[in-house]
């Protein structure tokens, strides 16, 4: 479990499927993320134990469900590892009426220090659709560096790339 001065972080648990199912369902949080809509909550169900919980057993890292204090889920937050191409990326969802908020800064601030202050994680990457601003922004904010566009079928249009070393990421902390 993480905690900031407003969040907690925390492993995401059964009983956060349906919220999942829900942000899930929201055309404008799905237009930035290349997915489709979940069907049912069997689907959101499956995608914790399909491919959230497995990277918590295996990596000790995953998407976080991100709460405020009083317990409102907000979204989630959270590193996940990609074996194929040994890489580790930021990634976070939350839900419309929390956007804006800086939430998503404070989350991912949170999910960096654990990356590369616990796991020891060399670099820490984060993908974005070159038309999601206000993500890009984000990324910009936790001084994460630009580093180029990858096409890729899932994401229309590609995705930019930017990414953040341990070694950046003490130089901007110790600053």
């Amino acid at each position: 479990m993480l905690e900031t001065n407003r969040l907690i972080l925390r492993p995401m648990k059964s009983e956060d499927s349906l919220n999942l199912f829900l942000l899930n369902q929201d055309p404008e949080v799905l237009q930035w993320t290349g997915d489709q809509a979940s069907h049912n909550l069997a689907d959101a169900q499956r995608i914790l134990t399909d491919h959230v919980y497995p990277q918590f057993q295996l990596y000790k890292m995953g998407r976080f469900a991100v709460l405020l204090k009083d317990g409102t889920w907000l979204g989630w937050c959270g590193l996940k590892y990609f074996p194929e191409t040994n890489e580790v990326d930021l990634g976070y969802r939350f839900m419309k009426k929390y956007w804006g908020q800086g939430y998503a800064t404070e989350a991912c601030e949170a999910c960096l220090e654990y990356g590369f202050e616990v796991l020891k994680i060399k670099k820490i990457i984060a993908r974005a659709m070159p038309q999601n601003l206000p993500s890009i922004k984000v990324l910009q904010k936790l001084k994460m560096t630009y580093s180029g566009l990858k096409n890729d079928s899932h994401y229309p249009g590609g995705y930019v790339i930017y990414e953040l070393s341990a070694e950046d990421y003490r130089k901007c902390k110790n600053s």
